[in-house]
């Protein structure tokens, strides 16, 4: 939600400094600007990392990735150690992201409701206009594409209907020298479409209006339809427009129209006074098309672009990893009865029980060799998932060099696996004491990543530096993740300080881990049991 929030008031902002710059544009050119920024608030940012066109690569990132064992299970003495809530208190901010989204939900809602009311009442302006109003068959020589009524509204004039236009005027408009001027402004509002426009407006306006930036968008759209009207109806009538338009808005009866902001949507001729001296003095001014504008507005667009993308870019790499799994695709009954079948096959894994676990292995590795391939990401996620459950099982019986085995299995050359199984190669490499080639995977990994190794990566490959006896490394890479609260990390990074002899940092860091790890010589923790989601539907 808050991604949601940023990338629409950024981009915002920038439009509304673009539209600034452009002052001396066309109006209409302005006006689809201001629309695009308005356009943006129904765009939900915050899921486009969770399309499917991201599966082979967003989707299991933070699963496979982070690899920090749990440090509770890792000390002789349980009952010194804080709990996991305790180690990891900075998911408080999380925590507001519901409730956020939920006030979001009911003010849009809220939106809609008062729409609606919004219809309600234009319905019954109209039928009151019916009732109040007549015909005005002498005015037809005028203009012969949209029927007059006249009617006593405050207004000099306005136009309704999206399937039945009609110009409505103030019966003292007909004896009044601005009459053919008000005629031409409302018929070229209604043959550019600004009653469509309009209604959009208005629709936009209800559902954010609780948004101010989306309230100064909608006000500064609905000008720049005006000014862009007067714009064309000064290309028709010369400076006679000008002239009809500052003798009729100048009046003390339009000075005192005010906008309302329950009122229906209308194109209505008079604005507030402050607008209509501005629409009277831009009318001095002749707007054209200039490339220097284009330019300006690419640019903008440009901008707009770049910074929602590393928006949306950022949330997907900070994205906890139950909203990967909850966005999952729907999948097919064929993924559902392999799924079924691999689950009823290691019906052991959670057990602490070497029997138990060599039959929940034997009973994965039968039932890959034995199912059928499936379509699509379903065939990438029910192999990666199956392999991670098997990971799981190996680890715990400790048979790591059948962990290497199965993934030859499982991917075979030219096959393109997931690059965050690396971790599992990793992890089977520094338990078989083969360091060298768990750095290798690992570096591998991280400049597949660009250098942006998760903490579970970058413990990993920080502890294989360490048993490599290459301290400086080890403590660069933790280094370079920022992870407050990586209890793992910061114990590896105590026992580096305590082989550098560096009694300072030992002393800054000796709070942040258990009592267990805080002595001297310091001592290495164990690699953790690499987790699987399947686990939890056994």
């Amino acid at each position: 939600m808050t991604d949601y929030l940023l990338t629409c008031t950024l981009i915002s902002l920038c439009i509304l400094l673009t539209v600034k710059g452009l002052k001396n544009a066309p109006a209409r050119l302005n006006f689809y600007i201001l629309m695009t920024a308005l356009a943006c608030w129904f765009v939900p940012w915050q899921y486009f990392s969770q399309l499917p066109l991201f599966e082979g690569a967003n989707r299991y990132t933070f699963n496979v990735a982070q690899l920090i064992p749990d440090v509770k299970a890792l000390i002789p003495n349980a009952e010194q150690v804080a709990t996991k809530d305790e180690l990891q208190s900075d998911m408080g901010i999380w925590d507001l992201l519901p409730s956020l989204s939920n006030v979001f939900i009911v003010l849009v809602l809220a939106g809609f409701g008062l729409f609606s009311l919004r219809v309600s009442l234009y319905v019954k302006l109209i039928k009151n206009l019916y009732i109040n109003s007549k015909p005005s068959p002498e005015l037809k020589h005028i203009n012969n594409q949209y029927p007059i009524r006249l009617t006593t509204h405050t207004e000099p004039a306005f136009a309704t209907g999206l399937i039945k236009p009609v110009i409505w005027l103030e019966s003292t408009m007909v004896n009044r020298e601005e009459l053919d001027s008000v005629i031409q402004h409302e018929v070229t509002h209604l043959q550019q479409g600004d009653i469509y426009w309009t209604w959009l407006i208005c629709f936009i306006e209800s559902v954010f209006w609780w948004n101010p930036i989306c309230l100064k968008l909608t006000g500064l759209a609905k000008e720049q339809l005006e000014l862009s009207c007067d714009e064309l109806c000064m290309q028709k009538l010369k400076g006679k427009y000008q002239l009809d338009l500052a003798s009729l808005l100048l009046q003390e009866q339009s000075a005192k129209s005010s906008p309302n902001f329950f009122t229906p949507p209308l194109l209505n001729i008079a604005h507030s006074k402050s607008f209509n001296i501005q629409r009277i003095k831009m009318l001095n001014k002749e707007k054209t098309m200039k490339s220097k504008y284009l330019v300006m507005v690419a640019a903008a667009m440009s901008f707009s672009a770049l910074a929602a993308a590393q928006i949306v870019d950022g949330s997907s790499d900070n994205k906890q990893p139950s909203n990967n799994t909850s966005q999952a695709p729907v999948k097919s009954e064929e993924y559902k009865q392999q799924l079924a079948q691999l689950l009823k096959s290691a019906a052991g894994a959670k057990s602490d029980n070497p029997e138990l676990l060599n039959q929940a292995a034997q009973g994965i590795q039968q039932w890959h060799l034995n199912r059928d391939k499936l379509a699509g990401f379903e065939e990438a996620e029910i192999k990666l998932q199956s392999f991670r459950l098997l990971d799981h099982v190996y680890s715990k019986l400790e048979q790591y060099e059948d962990i290497l085995s199965a993934y030859e299995k499982w991917y075979e050359p030219g096959s393109n696996p997931p690059y965050f199984l690396k971790n599992s190669l990793a992890t089977a490499y520094i338990q078989l004491g083969r360091y060298e080639l768990a750095v290798a995977e690992l570096e591998d990994l991280s400049k597949q990543l660009e250098g942006k190794l998760h903490v579970g990566s970058a413990d990993n490959l920080a502890l294989a530096y360490i048993y490599l006896d290459d301290y400086d490394k080890a403590l660069k890479t933790l280094e370079k993740v920022d992870a407050k609260d990586d209890v793992y990390g910061n114990i590896l990074k105590y026992y580096v300080y305590d082989k550098q002899n560096n009694r300072k940092k030992m002393d800054e860091i000796k709070s942040k881990i258990p009592e267990a790890f805080a002595v001297t010589p310091a001592l290495l923790p164990q690699s953790g049991l690499p987790g699987s989601q399947l686990l939890r539907l056994l």
